[in-house]
């Protein structure tokens, strides 16, 4: 399965949120199996985001930076979402859900993480490599809850622009292509 693996190295990316949303408090919860266990429960604060190349933005300014009332805190997660949850729940509900390249179809691990966000009725979207995963996603997911997707089958306008080499679906594919709703 699909998991945070990617952003784990990346972490620091994360920062660019602390522009986008200025005097905002960010709390993610990076969730999947391939969370190193050495990094179970890891909480990470980052307090200020990356400047960037011009040399006379506003991110360059002295302390302009430093000075922010914004805040993202991270909390990494070994295990799958529904195993997970009573942890999750601890410090606060979650608003929203999001499951990067999420593998729905070809992962039946994912069955009680269905049931349990269709329980606690949270908005989440899915993301997969091609339209077809998406779809056989969908049939997945309504078998489970009953209802069809609140968010149809749609492409990703924030969609990794470098096709994925290894897909032996033989079928155009790329990182987060498109996203579907529950």
């Amino acid at each position: 399965m699909e998991g945070p693996e990617k952003e784990l190295l990346q972490l620091a990316v994360f920062g660019e949120l602390l522009a986008l949303f200025p005097s905002v408090h960010i709390h993610i919860e990076l969730v999947g199996p391939a969370i190193p266990t050495q990094r179970d429960g890891e909480k990470i604060s980052i307090s200020k985001y990356p400047c960037c190349n011009e040399a006379k933005c506003l991110c360059k300014l002295a302390g302009e930076n430093e000075s922010m009332t914004s805040a993202l805190t991270m909390q990494l997660w070994r295990g799958f979402y529904h195993d997970r949850y009573t942890d999750i729940i601890k410090d606060s509900f979650p608003h929203l859900i999001i499951a990067p390249n999420s593998g729905i179809a070809a992962y039946s691990s994912w069955l009680p993480s269905i049931e349990l966000i269709e329980k606690i009725d949270v908005p989440t979207v899915f993301t997969d490599y091609c339209e077809e995963a998406c779809h056989l996603a969908a049939s997945c997911i309504k078998t489970v809850t009953g209802r069809p997707l609140r968010l149809p089958v749609q492409l990703n306008p924030f969609r990794q622009p470098v096709a994925v080499e290894d897909s032996v679906l033989l079928l155009p594919c790329y990182s987060n292509c498109f996203l579907f709703g529950m």
